[in-house]
């Protein structure tokens, strides 16, 4: 089963890294998302001139973050509870989103609350957390990105609400343990999100919405 897992792992990190940006966590090296500067430049949109973003990373006993465009992004988790809230403002700031690999296979994590203010949940966010079991989505998340649950083997339960407008590819790759997926929205997209590969998932979704059909056509759709 490890052997199994690592390798669903290992395909979903290889479609991340193709599909959602050249990235590369913690250690140091320069990626689009974690250098100490971040830069656009005109040949990748349509502005025309360069825009240039000067990290400034903030450290706490049991976070890292950074704010951008009045919210806090936490970029690591340093702590070792089994059970973690995540608080609704850090310093004042609300926070919006959980970043890049910030609780990348901690292997005592168990539950997760996270507040109403965040609206993103960040790449490989809780990737190979194969402990965790219990994970609130709020209401006002808009976006889930590549790979954000990948591993999750014993998550056995979510609800997407109906806020959100993307999931990217791979975000459920190996939650082999995950039996129900539930969708509150009338227009979600599937993008790849790894569901083929999990025969025992139903997903429940409002009778003629989008995922009603994606997941009519998996074999996969029960009506709520």
């Amino acid at each position: 089963m490890k052997k199994i897992i690592f390798a669903s792992l290992m395909l979903a990190a290889a479609v991340c890294f193709s599909g959602c940006g050249s990235k590369v966590k913690k250690d140091g090296e320069v990626s689009s998302d974690t250098a100490e500067t971040e830069a656009v430049t005109e040949s990748e949109t349509d502005e025309p001139l360069a825009t240039e973003r000067e990290r400034n990373i903030v450290s706490t006993e049991e976070y890292d973050y950074e704010v951008v465009d009045g919210g806090v992004i936490i970029t690591s988790y340093k702590g070792k509870d089994s059970n973690v809230e995540i608080p609704a403002e850090i310093d004042g700031t609300p926070v919006t989103e959980v970043g890049f690999y910030a609780f990348e296979a901690k292997p005592d994590l168990v539950s997760v609350a996270l507040p109403e203010s965040v609206t993103v949940i960040g790449e490989g966010a809780f990737a190979d957390c194969q402990k965790l079991a219990d994970i609130n989505l709020p209401s006002g998340l808009k976006e889930i990105e590549c790979g954000a649950f990948a591993g999750c083997i014993s998550l056995t339960e979510l609800t997407i609400p109906a806020e959100v407008t993307r999931i990217q590819q791979q975000a459920f790759t190996a939650c082999t343990g995950m039996r129900t997926l539930t969708i509150l929205s009338q227009d979600l997209k599937y993008e790849g999100w790894g569901l083929e590969e999990l025969p025992d998932i139903t997903v429940f979704a409002p009778e003629g919405s989008a995922a009603a059909e994606w997941a009519g056509a998996m074999g996969k759709y029960a009506v709520y």
